[in-house]
């Protein structure tokens, strides 16, 4: 038996079984057609907007570029008045440039008596006359000069400018449009530049009658933009004129943007015209394109929802197959981002890695920096300069060192942050040389130290990033109308902390404390606030200026030095903060490179860069000192066989190898060996050696003569 066919639909099934997204796509087109109307009316109005602003700001660019050069030949002019006025037979003189051609004398008659490079012109009209200077029109041939006038005694100073010159230099090349251009009228409408050298020095209407009068011209449209102009200061309008630069003079729909140039107690009009179509024609094409994309939406709009429709007896079909395609795509999705997570996790891991060869790196090419310091403060006099600028090396070293600390620890685990005894006072030096590369020139700043050689132990990173981050809260609190940063130590009991912090628990184990202190004359802190800018995440800055974090990182930082931080402030005089931190009371004196080491030991150094093994060398050669260098581990064996040591300084990682393992195979056949161990950072696994004593001490690089005798005296008592 065949099967029955269904029978196929008539037009009017179709258009019944349509109908819903046929209306659908008719109010869609409706509603986009209107939406296009509303954007076409603000579009234009936007865009038309923006590009008379643009020819505004090409008129006022103009008018004070004019300004300027009017100003400077002012200033000549007066220069050369005084000299002719205070003697009376001078002949005066001037530097021709591209502008300037020359300088007269004119008697009381107008008549030109004296010419410095004996130019000669015509005279064609009086431009403007100030209270001082009078501007006159000249030509010679089709060259026109702007020629400036002053008394000067019985005779009149003349400076004569091309203005033709000046007008290609400062205007001509300034396109407007596809055939606009700019010209310049004096509060006459006297054209006094304009890019048809025969309309210079007429009226705007009446010298165009005189010169197009075989012409029927239209200038009542014209007439109204004059006066327009010369009642207004600055503005646009739009008008119907001629295009004086086309032979065939075509009338057409014109927009001035127009400006008054202030000359003397009058003024000149600096106007730039443009063909009207040279602005809209862009707009209107851009609206062409805007409903093209309109169209193109509302069709395929129409034809998804045609689509949609057809889907819809389909998708009741398809519901288990999709099931299963959004699973299998869950599946896939949660593939993808473990792929990403485990990519991301290999980066992290190889950028870790880079760090801490990028610390090595640095930390070899400290060593030579800091060990040649050294050398050059052992051998000059402390009080010299030598020995300062060999002193501002070493803790510039020093710093870098931190840095190098800081970074090391990002990529190796168990390592904590380093303290260390620190110079009060070379951190309060160091921080007011910081503070002043972000000091404005409005704020003085002033450093007040009555400290005598304290030091504290921390870090003197952060020590120096507390007192930075507060200073520079301290000059944003001066802001722009200026005043005085002050930055000052001193030593103080501890009783005064008692009585500062009595709910505070106050350590007897220090007697004394710094005081740092950082004090602003800047708006200052009401109570309120006072009471939460140690809390995390408050800030009186604005929106996106600060975090809130900066003072409570400060308060945390204080904290773990075994310090305190507080703040006094008044309203309209200003905010001061003190830091407090203990006093270490015994504080050894900076070692030299002649401590007390016997200088019959005899020192083996093993590592990869020759730069290191060569300072090792020469600094303890100096001191008269046995050494011995290699950079590879075979030659390193060879030594030890050769001859005995009383000293091993190995670097942590000597061609590739492991320095701790190295250290714990000769341990049983060298037992009166001193073992030391140079590493960029002390991680775990080189602490453990330490404390089994499979090494007998470890320095962190960059590592210097004194930094390793220090070592060996101290590993040698133990």
């Amino acid at each position: 038996m065949k099967e029955k066919t269904a029978p196929k639909k008539t037009w009017l099934q179709t258009l019944r079984a349509l109908w819903v997204p046929l209306a659908i796509g008719i109010v869609t087109v409706t509603a986009l057609a209107l939406v296009v109307g509303a954007v076409w009316q603000d579009y234009r109005t936007a865009l038309m907007t923006s590009q008379t602003r643009q020819m505004e700001l090409v008129v006022q660019s103009t008018a004070d570029s004019i300004r300027v050069l009017l100003e400077e030949y002012a200033d000549r002019l007066d220069s050369i008045a005084e000299k002719v006025a205070a003697d009376a037979g001078l002949r005066p003189t001037v530097a021709r440039s591209d502008t300037i051609r020359d300088v007269w004398l004119e008697n009381s008659n107008g008549e030109v008596v004296y010419s410095c490079y004996e130019l000669s012109a015509v005279c064609d009209v009086l431009i403007t006359r100030t209270e001082k200077i009078s501007y006159w029109q000249y030509h010679s041939g089709d060259e026109h000069y702007l020629v400036m006038k002053k008394q000067a005694g019985g005779k009149t100073v003349c400076l004569v400018v091309d203005a033709t010159v000046m007008y290609q230099q400062l205007i001509s090349e300034i396109h407007v449009g596809t055939n606009g251009y700019i010209m310049i009228k004096n509060d006459d409408n006297l054209v006094v530049m304009h890019p048809e050298a025969v309309q210079w020095g007429i009226k705007v209407v009446e010298g165009r009658q005189r010169i197009y009068k075989d012409r029927t011209l239209d200038l009542s449209s014209l007439s109204e933009l004059l006066r327009a102009q010369q009642e207004e200061e600055a503005g646009t309008l739009d008008y119907y004129s001629y295009w004086w630069t086309d032979p065939s003079l075509p009338r057409v729909h014109k927009i001035s943007a127009f400006r008054h140039l202030k000359v003397g107690d009058s003024f000149w009009i600096v106007s730039a015209v443009v063909d009207y179509d040279d602005l809209y024609e862009p707009v209107q094409q851009s609206f062409v394109k805007v409903v093209f994309i309109f169209g193109g939406v509302a069709l395929v709009l129409v034809l998804f929802m045609f689509q949609m429709f057809r889907l819809q007896e389909r998708d009741r079909r398809s519901a288990t197959e999709i099931s299963d395609l959004k699973t299998l795509n869950q599946t896939l999705e949660e593939l993808h981002r473990s792929e990403e997570s485990l990519a991301h996790g290999q980066r992290l891991q190889m950028m870790g890695t880079l760090t801490g060869g990028i610390a090595h790196e640095f930390n070899n090419f400290l060593t030579p920096i800091t060990g040649y310091a050294d050398l050059i403060m052992a051998d000059a006099d402390p009080g010299s300069e030598i020995y300062d600028n060999a002193m501002e090396i070493s803790e510039a070293a020093q710093k870098a060192q931190e840095v190098v600390k800081q970074i090391s620890s990002m990529s190796r685990k168990n390592v904590e942050t380093v303290y260390d005894a620190v110079s009060v006072e070379g951190l309060l030096h160091r921080t007011r040389k910081l503070v002043e590369t972000n000091c404005p020139k409005n704020v003085e700043l002033c450093e007040e130290n009555a400290l005598t050689g304290e030091c504290v132990l921390g870090n003197a990173t952060q020590l120096q990033q507390v007192l930075l981050n507060i200073s520079i809260n301290a000059i944003h609190a001066i802001g722009a109308e200026g005043g005085k940063l002050t930055i000052r130590g001193s030593v103080v009991p501890r009783r005064e902390l008692e009585a500062l912090f009595p709910e505070e628990k106050i350590s007897e184990e220090w007697p004394n404390y710094v005081c740092l202190s950082v004090t602003d004359t800047g708006c200052g802190m009401d109570k309120e606030t006072m009471q939460h800018i140690f809390e995390p995440f408050f800030t009186t800055k604005k929106t996106g200026e600060g975090t809130g974090l900066g003072l409570a990182l400060a308060d945390q930082i204080i904290r773990t030095h075994r310090g305190r931080i507080r703040a006094e402030s008044t309203i309209g005089r200003g905010t001061t903060f003190y830091v407090y931190l203990p006093v270490l009371e015994q504080q050894q004196e900076r070692e030299q490179l002649q401590w007390g080491v016997d200088s019959k030991l005899r020192i083996l150094a093993a590592d990869d860069n020759n730069k290191v093994l060569d300072l090792l060398d020469k600094d303890l050669s100096a001191l008269g000192l046995s050494v011995s260098t290699c950079s590879r581990r075979g030659e390193l064996r060879q030594l030890l066989e050769q001859q005995p040591f009383d000293v091993l300084a190995i670097d942590e990682s000597l061609a590739g190898s492991s320095g701790v393992d190295f250290c714990m195979a000769i341990r049983g056949r060298y037992p009166g060996m001193t073992r030391i161990v140079m590493t960029n950072s002390p991680t775990r696994e080189i602490v453990d050696a330490r404390s089994h004593g499979v090494i007998d001490g470890y320095i962190v690089k960059p590592v210097s003569a004194s930094t390793l005798l220090a070592q060996i005296r101290s590993s040698r008592k133990e």
